[in-house]
């Protein structure tokens, strides 16, 4: 399987992108923003966030998060009182 690059992810198409995430994305975590559901995905070694508008479900942005503040968020939906040994 192709491991992508920040710089081939980034000249892809949107549809490109979704075909990318769908395929190798791992999720990770999602956040709402207003109107809009954030899913953050980890591909190759990035992160991906992608951007729903729930009220038609349409995607309206496929980006790469490297924002560590941002992605740090992320981390208050993760409860580890879930995790099994």
């Amino acid at each position: 399987m192709h491991k992508y690059t920040k710089k081939e992810f980034t000249r892809s198409s949107l549809q490109q992108r979704y075909l990318i995430l769908k395929e190798q994305g791992e999720y990770i975590a999602a956040r709402q923003i207003g109107d809009h559901r954030v899913y953050l995905y980890a591909v190759s070694n990035f992160y991906v966030e992608m951007w729903i508008l729930f009220c038609i479900n349409e995607i309206r942005w496929i980006e790469i998060q490297e924002n560590q503040n941002i992605i740090n968020e992320y981390a208050d939906n993760v409860k580890l009182n879930d995790l099994k040994d």
